[in-house]
């Protein structure tokens, strides 16, 4: 098969399972009250940010169990199960009565399924990294790289669009009745699509070669190579942690500045739509220098500008919302199109897929901590002028810990 066949249809599958991830970030605003109900909005806002913390946390569970398989099974069987069971997670979420109606049961049904979610997501990406990277020619990698985050970032754009088209036709009255459930019932149906479509993508010549291999995959990871996965953690942070802000930004942006969520969700539609343009842009460049430079690049810029851009959101303009996120957009830009090249070649084939996506995974549970810190600064100490300090001390730690990478 051919690499650009093989690279649009990982990008397909991990586009619309992506999507089915984040929908419950976007609306966390109208989860809160439908099952966290609390007559203080922060602290209901903390439970559904909390719920989204423990998801993150069990990814790394999720990412070692579906690592180990794909490492002993092959890529291919668990990369196509991963939609499949995305796909009945996130349309059964769609379906659970809320708070009002079957009491705390709706909240224990409502949060084990964000669980679930995080178990499978933590094989999703790791396994596309894995894949490609063992399938296409690696001087091509960051263009072919480029094209498959294109496709995540189109899976946010579609989520933003779609929870657009709710919040500016519908009340809020009918987005709690009802309205929010058609995102989730929706993402079950296209999961189900990209499951069909991941089906025919063969197995990477590298798993096939290396078949017969006797590592002890977790141990191996864990004991033989901690030092380079702490190097791989570093590398992410800034990136994990300023992802997942960017996924509550509505919520923060709402109950900061005011902005109206019909108008963050269309900008944030808008910016999901340039990133997914810029970053097969940015991995072409990739392609021909040091892969290194452009998230160097990147923090250096967060670390120089953060204040400055935050500082702007206090107009509250529809313009100064536009530049903000604008910015942020072209900001994972360049980091996407760099980061998510080097990761998998921090790890010799054998362990691979366990090794991306035990080290991606821990650094998604530490930036799983990002929205409950960031509500806590604003919400608590009525402070959200620190919240661009937490991305200066993020990116500094990337910067050096890129600085000293060296590929496997």
């Amino acid at each position: 098969m051919k690499q650009s066949k093989i690279t649009f249809l990982t990008s397909v599958g991990a586009g619309l399972e992506y999507y089915d991830l984040v929908i419950y970030s976007l609306l966390a605003n109208f989860i809160s009250k439908q099952f966290f109900p609390s007559t203080n909005h922060v602290a209901a806002l903390f439970a559904t940010f909390g719920v989204l913390a423990l998801g993150n946390i069990i990814r790394p569970l999720g990412g070692v169990i579906f690592g180990i398989f794909g490492d002993r099974f092959g890529r291919k069987k668990v990369f196509a199960n991963t939609l499949l069971w995305m796909a009945g997670v996130t349309f059964l979420m769609g379906l659970i009565p809320d708070f009002g109606t079957i009491g705390l049961t709706a909240t224990i049904l409502f949060s084990l399924c964000r669980i679930l979610q995080g178990i499978v997501f933590g094989a999703e990406l790791p396994g596309a990294l894995t894949l490609l990277s063992e399938h296409i020619d690696e001087k091509r990698h960051g263009l072919h790289f480029g094209f498959m985050i294109s496709a995540v970032g189109f899976g946010v754009s579609l989520g933003s669009f779609v929870t657009w088209i709710l919040t500016t036709v519908l009340t809020e009255a009918k987005m709690l009745a009802w309205g929010f459930r058609v995102p989730f019932l929706l993402g079950g149906g296209l999961a189900l699509v990209g499951f069909y479509i991941r089906k025919h993508i063969p197995e990477t010549p590298a798993f096939l070669a290396k078949q017969k291999s006797n590592v002890k995959l977790t141990r191996a990871v864990i004991k033989q190579h901690i030092w380079r996965v702490f190097n791989v953690i570093g590398i992410l942070l800034f990136p994990a942690c300023f992802i997942t802000f960017m996924l509550v930004l509505p919520t923060y942006l709402n109950n900061v500045y005011h902005f109206s969520f019909s108008d963050i969700y269309l900008v944030m539609t808008y910016g999901c739509i340039w990133s997914s343009i810029l970053i097969p842009i940015f991995g072409w460049i990739s392609d021909y220098i040091d892969r290194k430079i452009l998230l160097i690049v990147a923090a250096l810029v967060m670390i120089i500008f953060s204040f400055p851009i935050f500082s702007l959101l206090q107009a509250g303009t529809y313009l100064a919302l536009f530049a903000f996120i604008m910015f942020c957009e072209t900001i994972i830009a360049m980091m996407a199109s760099s980061y998510f090249v080097l990761l998998p070649q921090a790890f010799q084939t054998a362990i691979r897929y366990t090794g991306t996506a035990f080290s991606y995974n821990i650094t998604y549970t530490i930036a799983a901590l990002i929205p409950l810190l960031v509500n806590y600064i604003y919400g608590v100490l009525k402070q959200p002028n620190y919240v661009p300090l937490v991305f200066v001390l993020l990116a500094a730690v990337t910067v050096v810990s890129t600085f000293v990478f060296k590929p496997k």
